[in-house]
Parts: structure tokens; sequence; C-alpha cells
């Protein structure tokens, strides 16, 4: 049983390397392997949006340049994750952002990390700052495949404050244990606060056009509002919770349906495109001040 420990945050020994080291020595108690890497350590660069990946097949260009594939491959090599990553405003750190980007690999090389548990800590300073705080770390571990199993929100002002809060400790060391237990048992179930979406349990959803439905921006399911007894409620079809945007039978039908056969178009539409831009090619140098710069 390993359990790796991802630290999004530039700050050594601040409260995410804190709370996610926390985490990972309750699962050691529980019998598991623990280890932890640093992605702010590593340089992972922008998605250039070629393609190539997806279309032909071929590994990004940036393979051997940066350390993204190196880090996806030592995710492969654990059984469970716990993800800790600072928010700052509204959102966590942008390097969960870049991983994801990159992610388009698994158009082309299928995620090893398919049903595997995970959990989200996020420390943070300033409350109402917090309304995407679980966005991004929820996108990339359900992209891989993953189940996460519990999320948590940890108010602490100070910079390391965590090293003196008991309460915060004793919240990550939850998280250990049940990633722990999740990979011994086989028991994914969610343990965290009940969200509104029942599939990524978050409570950001979208209000839609006809002013009835409502979805969740990021698992896509759709379903109603309702108030009783004064509380709202969104109730979801049952059927809808199969089909939501990560799970395998959706991710086939996007990549078989929806990007697979735009190749060909693709292919057939670019020389004429190649030529058509051109006149932006002679419209100001966008690239002028980088180059000033060197």
């Amino acid at each position: 049983m390993k359990i790796l420990g991802i630290v999004g945050s530039c700050r050594k020994l601040g409260n995410t390397e804190i709370l996610v080291k926390e985490a990972l020595m309750a699962a050691q108690e529980q019998g598991a392997e623990v280890d932890i890497v640093r992605w702010t350590n590593y340089d992972i660069f922008p998605c250039e949006g070629d393609a190539v990946c997806m279309f032909l097949d071929k590994d990004c260009k940036h393979k051997d340049r940066d350390g993204h594939d190196y880090l996806l491959n030592m995710m492969y090599e654990f059984d469970g994750v716990v993800l800790g990553a600072p928010c700052y405003i509204l959102e966590v750190e942008a390097v969960i952002k870049q991983f994801i980007d990159r992610l388009f690999i698994l158009s082309s090389r299928p995620s090893k990390m398919v049903g595997k548990p995970a959990a989200i800590i996020v420390p943070y300073a300033t409350r109402g700052w917090t309304s995407y705080a679980f966005l991004q770390p929820t996108i990339v571990l359900h992209f891989l495949g993953m189940h996460v199993i519990d999320k948590q929100l940890i108010h602490i002002q100070a910079m390391s404050e965590t090293a003196g809060d008991p309460l915060a400790r004793e919240k990550a060391r939850r998280i250990g244990k049940e990633v722990a237990d999740a990979v011994r048992t086989g028991d994914h179930s969610y343990k965290g606060d009940p969200g509104i979406c029942p599939v990524c349990h978050e409570r950001n959803i979208r209000i839609m056009s006809d002013n009835q439905t409502v979805e969740c921006g990021i698992c896509a399911i759709r379903g109603r509002l309702s108030i009783v007894d004064g509380k709202i409620r969104a109730e979801f079809p049952q059927e809808q919770l199969k089909w939501h945007r990560f799970a395998p039978e959706s991710l086939y039908r996007h990549s078989t349906y929806e990007i697979k056969p735009s190749k060909d178009y693709f292919i057939r539409k670019w020389p004429a495109l190649k030529q058509q831009r051109g006149i932006y090619k002679e419209f100001l140098d966008i690239d002028r001040g980088a180059k000033e710069a060197r």
C-alpha cells in the first residue's frame, strides 16, 4: 500500500506541506508506505494546443524538457493520493491548472490512476475567498479517474501556523487515515461534508438559460432546484449520475465521437487556413516585447 502526498505550493514548510505530511504520518501509522513531492519544484510548461498527442499518438513535445511526464508517471506508482494546495485568490495555486492542461496526453495514453482513492487538503487564510478552492484539485483527480473520498478546507492565518494548531493537524490526519483505509478495504465512499453534486460533492452549480435546469459545472450532470421547508434542494435524476463528465463511458464517447473525428477535418482545412492567417502575421509583432527583453 503506497500513498503519495502532492504539495502544490512554492512555500517550503508552509501550511500545505505541514498538512500533507501530517496526513502521510497518519497513513504511515495505518501501514502505508508514503512519499511526497512538491510540484512547484518542477517546470511544467504550458500546453501549446497542437494536439499531436491526441491526433498523431505522439508524446508531448515537452516530454523530456520539463517535469510533467515525470510527475505523472510518479503518481502511477502509488495506490492513493493526498493532494494539498493553498487557496490564494478564490482558487488554488496555478501549478494545478498547469498540470491539468497537459493531461490531453491521456487521449492516447490512458490514465493508470483509474479507480484509486484520493483526498484534497486546501489551507486558506481569508474566509469568503474560497469559492473555487476545490475546483482545480477536483478536476485533476477526476480527470485521472480517481475517486475523491474527502476534501478539507482548513482555515489557517499565519505562515506555518498549522505546526501549532492541533485542530488543523487532526483534520489532515483524518484525511491520511481515510485514504489508507480506502486503499486497504476498497471502500471509496465519500467521507467529507456533503455537497450539492452527488458525484463531485461541489456546491458550484450553473443555472441554465431556461432558468429551471441546473448543472454541475464540473461533472456536467443536470437536475432541478426546489425549495423544501425553506431550504434549497438540487435533485439529479439517477440516470444522469452514470453519464457525468469523467465517467469512463463519457470520456470514451467524448474522445471517439467528438475529438478523434475532428482530425480529418483539421487536416483537410489546414492548407487553406495556413494561407488565410497570413494577414495576421503581418499585423503587429506580438513577440516584439519578448525579443526586446532578450
